[in-house]
Formats: structure tokens, C-alpha cells, sequence
């Protein structure tokens, strides 16, 4: 039986943190307005490192607020670079063990760089904010993916009806992120990590209106595909993410509507946290349905398309 030391798990469970802290600061900074108070790089201003002086709101335009999302996504990338080099000496541990933590590294170069750049005053294009978000994206699930397939070693991939559903869910959800930033006006919440209403604040009025519409056939079949997901998990012992999935994604999708309904941005802040929270629920639901322990994995292949629930007592990642 290969065992992986505790301070690996630790390390790993440490860059996606890192990781997830980045993604959830990045969308709070967009919903609460808080990029462009700090006007420096990698300091808040030319000659101060940390914000100075009161802040008047708490949930808008907070120099904190940025500063707290630079501090874990600077972190993120070198926890996962550590968590790479530590993986590659790793004996038994599934190719993605190996393999994610580099993704995760190379989307935080891509994320840093074009997040310096804006800070700086670079006007970028809406397919290098796409290429921001997306990496972003895509590197918290590399490096979550990578924790639970270490936290199962000896792990192996299998296909589940619920991992297919909710796979499917992550890419729909994603292509429906990235599509927001071309729907979105100026200082609109279709900007942050978001899920679509039909003018959500009259600034999408100067968006894409290919965009919106594309976007929501996407979040039928999100929301479709989350409704499966979440059905099927109950036979593998993952009802808690299913159900949380799909309760999360009703509330955002009421944070959504109460916003274009009164015009006002008060609920910015729960929609922009609450999309945020969906798309890693349904991470966790992806992998924990389709990277298994060996064992578990080869105890059903022979008349199960289904794994069956961990063993009782057996913690989860």
C-alpha cells in the first residue's frame, strides 16, 4: 500500500486553498469595485507596500480588499510550483498528482502577468481578460483535482455517470464565465464570475448581444447538468456537494434576479461569492466522482458503471 507523508496533503491542501483564495479575491474585487485602489505593483502605492488611511465601506472600493487578493494569488503560484517538484518524487501517486500542480503554476503566470498589467494601467482586449479568468478557472481545478487524487493514493480514474454530468457541468459553466466578459457593459456585474440575467444593470446594454444570448442557453444546460449530477451522486456518498450544488446555484441565480429587478448593487457581493462557490462544489463533486481509491475502483468495474460509497469511517478529502 503506497502512503503519502502527512506534509505533502498538508502542502497540497495548501495550494488549493491558496488557490480557491485567489479566485473568490479576484471576484470580490471586480463586485465591490476594489481594483484600481491601489495604483502600484506589487505594493498599493509608490511609496507604501500596504494600504494606509480609513476605509469607508467595508464592501466597496476597499484597498484591502485588493491587497488580500494579490497576497494569495502570489502565494498560489509558488505553493503550487513546491507542490509540483515534491509530486514528481512521489511513488504511486496518479499522473495527475504530477501533472496538475504545473497547469495550476502556468495559469498563475498567466493570471499574475495580466493582473499586473491592469493594475499598471495596460488596456488589454476582452480575450486577454477571457484568457485572465479562464486561467484563473482552470488553475482551481487543476490544483483541487490534484489534492484528491493525492489524498486517494493509490488512485485511479474511473468514469461515473455523476463525473460525466458534472465535467460536463464545469466546462459549461466555464464557457459561460468566459462569455460574460463580452456581454458585460462597464461596470457591470456580468464582469465578475457570474451566471446571466437579461441586463443585469443597464451598462450590459453596451455589451455583446450575442454574448447574452449565448449565454443562456449555457446555463440551461449548466443548470440541467448540475440537476443530474447532483441526482446521481447520492450512490457514491456524495449528496452533501450535490445538494449544495444545486441549492447554491437556485440562490445565485435569485441574487441575479433580485439585482436586475430593484437596480440596485447591494447583492453584488452574494452573487459574485455565490457563482464562485457552484463552480467549486461542482469540482469537488467531478473528482471525488471519477478519481477514486484503487481499491474502490476495481471493487465495481466488473458489473458497476456506478463506484459505491467509501467505506464508513474512511475520511474524504
Amino acid at each position: 500500500m503506497t502512503t503519502v507523508p502527512r506534509w505533502v496533503k498538508i502542502l497540497f491542501r495548501t495550494a488549493g486553498l491558496f488557490t480557491l483564495f485567489a479566485v473568490i479575491g479576484g471576484s470580490l474585487v471586480a463586485a465591490t469595485h476594489s481594483g484600481f485602489e491601489c495604483g502600484n505593483w506589487p505594493g498599493c502605492d509608490a511609496d507604501a507596500i500596504l494600504p494606509g488611511g480609513p476605509v469607508n465601506e467595508l464592501l466597496y472600493r476597499n484597498p484591502w480588499i485588493e491587497m488580500a487578493h494579490r497576497a494569495s494569488a502570489v502565494l498560489s503560484g509558488p505553493l503550487a510550483l513546491i507542490s509540483g517538484i515534491v509530486a514528481l518524487r512521489l511513488k504511486g501517486a496518479h499522473p495527475l498528482v504530477k501533472v496538475l500542480p504545473w497547469v495550476t503554476v502556468a495559469c498563475a503566470i498567466v493570471a499574475g502577468f495580466v493582473g499586473r498589467g491592469i493594475v499598471l494601467g495596460e488596456v488589454y482586449p476582452t480575450w486577454v481578460g477571457a484568457a485572465d479568468l479562464g486561467a484563473a478557472l482552470v488553475a482551481l481545478t487543476a490544483m483541487t483535482t490534484a489534492t484528491i487524487a493525492l489524498e486517494r493514493t493509490p488512485a485511479q480514474w474511473f468514469t461515473t455517470r455523476t463525473g460525466v454530468y458534472a465535467w460536463g457541468a464545469l466546462a459549461t459553466l466555464l464557457v459561460m464565465h468566459l462569455a460574460g466578459l463580452w456581454a458585460a457593459g462597464p461596470s457591470s456585474f456580468t464582469r465578475v464570475v457570474s451566471w446571466p440575467v437579461w441586463r443585469l444593470l443597464e451598462a450590459d446594454v453596451h455589451g455583446s448581444l450575442f454574448a447574452q444570448w449565448l449565454r443562456f442557453p449555457l446555463v440551461a444546460a449548466a443548470a440541467l447538468l448540475i440537476f443530474l449530477a447532483a441526482r446521481e451522486a447520492k450512490a457514491l456518498g456524495l449528496w452533501r456537494e450535490g445538494i449544495t450544488a444545486t441549492v447554491l446555484a437556485i440562490a445565485n441565480l435569485a441574487f441575479g434576479a433580485g439585482i436586475a429587478l430593484s437596480g440596485t448593487d447591494a447583492l453584488g457581493v452574494p452573487f459574485a461569492m455565490s457563482s464562485v462557490a457552484v463552480f467549486f462544489t461542482m469540482i469537488l463533486l467531478a473528482a471525488r466522482s471519477t478519481v477514486l481509491a484503487t481499491q474502490a475502483a476495481a471493487s465495481r468495474r466488473m458489473s458497476d458503471p456506478t463506484p459505491a460509497p467509501e467505506a464508513p469511517g474512511r475520511a474524504r478529502p
